[in-house]
């Protein structure tokens, strides 16, 4: 089945991202910009996941084809590159926050140089800021955060492959070859053709884009073609479609 996703969305707990992005926008636009399925990928933080389902919930139930979201965050490994981490369920997502937030570099939050860190309710509104900086680097490799990811049933995303910064491949120089996995994010401005003529050992992975979006405009219009295999549609859940994703990966 052929779904419109963007798997790649700062809402506004992220610093870097627009305080406009909350959930309840986030979601809107999404429905505007006729997408499937969607991530919220903040750095460090699950917490605004469960606000942003909530929401979607709510405006499936008027009668609207809502986007599906799926739980998600942006981490970094201490080779200093980013990782996309998707799960099956919030629960899973709350689980591994849990850990990788006992993992993370604990730097206090300096909004006027970062930004505001919010956390959001299910009526969208804001109920707290986060006081530790979370776009810190954790404390861990990246084989180590594959495993914890993988051990709950989600899917790793080395994320925007192609920057010359947090980037697997600007860190390493090149994809490790036990690295569990055969998706690989490009940042929305590259050209699939282009890179892979640059890098012809990647010929075995599958490449995908989605928008890193740090304001509304941001958010993929129509969005990034997955074809997964899913049941239809109209009755998709978070888990089918991240062990779809999981199979797609691990192949």
């Amino acid at each position: 089945m052929l779904l419109s996703c963007d798997l790649h969305i700062h809402s506004a707990l992220s610093p870097c991202a627009d305080d406009l992005m909350t959930p309840g926008n986030i979601v809107s636009m999404a429905f505007l910009n006729k997408l499937d399925v969607i991530a919220i990928t903040d750095h460090g933080s699950c917490r605004n996941v469960r606000a942003a389902q909530q929401i979607a919930n709510k405006l499936e139930g008027d009668g609207k084809k809502i986007p599906l979201v799926i739980p998600g965050m942006e981490m970094e490994c201490t080779e200093g590159f980013h990782l996309i981490a998707l799960f099956p369920d919030i629960n899973s997502a709350i689980q591994f926050d849990q850990f990788y937030t006992e993992q993370r570099i604990k730097i206090p939050n300096r909004i006027d140089i970062f930004g505001k860190q919010l956390l959001f309710d299910e009526n969208d509104e804001v109920y707290a800021e986060e006081e530790f900086l979370l776009s810190s680097s954790s404390l861990l490799s990246s084989q180590s955060l594959v495993s914890a990811v993988l051990s709950v049933n989600g899917v790793v995303i080395p994320a925007h492959i192609d920057r010359d910064s947090y980037s697997m491949l600007s860190s390493l120089g090149a994809i490790p070859p036990e690295f569990p996995g055969k998706i690989l994010e490009l940042s929305r401005n590259a050209v699939h053709a282009d890179f892979r003529e640059l890098h012809p050992e990647l010929s075995d992975y599958i490449f995908v884009t989605h928008s890193d979006a740090h304001t509304l405009s941001d958010i993929a219009d129509p969005g990034f073609c997955y074809d997964i295999n899913v049941p239809d549609r109209q009755v998709i859940r978070c888990q089918d479609f991240v062990f779809a994703l999981r199979e797609l990966m691990l192949r």
